[in-house]
């Protein structure tokens, strides 16, 4: 992965983290790999796969959103999964790391006008752990399924997250964080918190883990097609609303004339 000409003092784990020639944020470790075809029948549905804490995530927000109300209008199932960008966090809270985070958060502003405050990055100490905002999508994801309202319900939520972080400077590893998305959503919070907590909720969430990087996916944000030939990618990276609508056209095209 290439890292930003001017981080040339910055560690290799920490360059490893995003490349802003693809507006990609990578899993450490991860190799790309060639989905296989599915076997879930014939129903094509749109995968976005990301996490509340990746950077480029948040700046791609506005084109994703487009996406998901193509998908919408086509009749296409959207959905959103987790991958767990930085499970365990574990990076020193240096001054180095916080010098890096702060470039790169205004790089990415610049080049998609969405919102970042680096304020956040004024804390004494701060865990860079993705998993906790990444549980607690997938619990409110899973109460927002047990009642009626739109689907459009679960990105509202993964980009409420994301706005409270990026934009407010507010610690999403601490479980109220979530209250006031909670509210906002009509969600009851003592249901949240109880089920935030339970080993059942983390082992979920490992779980989508494992499932994210089984369908290849090895950075974020990365759109999939799946349908009944297998997986599609729509974009790997940052990419606009019309590049992605345009992909998602290109899908179900080569959906329809597949025998």
């Amino acid at each position: 992965m290439k890292t930003p000409s001017n981080d040339n003092e910055t560690s290799p784990e920490v360059q490893a983290l995003c490349d802003p020639e693809t507006g990609t944020c990578a899993l450490p470790g991860a190799e790309p790999k060639t989905a296989g075809p599915s076997a879930e029948g014939p129903l094509g549905e749109v995968l976005y796969v990301g996490d509340p804490m990746c950077s480029w995530c948040w700046g791609a927000s506005p084109g994703l959103r487009q996406l998901e109300a193509e998908a919408n209008r086509r009749g296409i199932p959207f959905r959103i999964l987790v991958g767990g960008l930085r499970p365990g966090g574990g990076d020193a809270w240096t001054e180095r790391f916080r010098g890096f985070l702060r470039h790169h958060w205004e790089e990415i502003a610049a080049r998609t006008g969405q919102p970042f405050s680096t304020r956040f990055l004024d804390r004494a100490a701060f865990n860079y752990d993705t998993e906790p905002a990444c549980r607690a999508f997938l619990v409110m994801r899973g109460m927002l399924a047990e009642t009626p309202g739109p689907a459009t319900r679960a990105y509202e939520v993964f980009a409420a997250i994301q706005q409270k972080f990026y934009a407010e400077g507010q610690d999403p590893t601490v479980a109220s964080f979530y209250e006031s998305i909670c509210a906002a959503q009509s969600l009851d919070f003592g249901v949240f918190l109880a089920r935030f907590s339970q080993a059942d909720a983390k082992r979920a969430t490992a779980n989508e883990f494992q499932e994210v990087r089984a369908l290849g996916v090895s950075g974020f944000p990365t759109v999939l097609f799946r349908g009944s030939a297998g997986l599609a990618v729509l974009a790997s990276g940052f990419a606009t609303g019309t590049h992605l609508v345009e992909a998602l056209v290109r899908a179900t095209k080569q959906a329809r004339v597949e025998p």
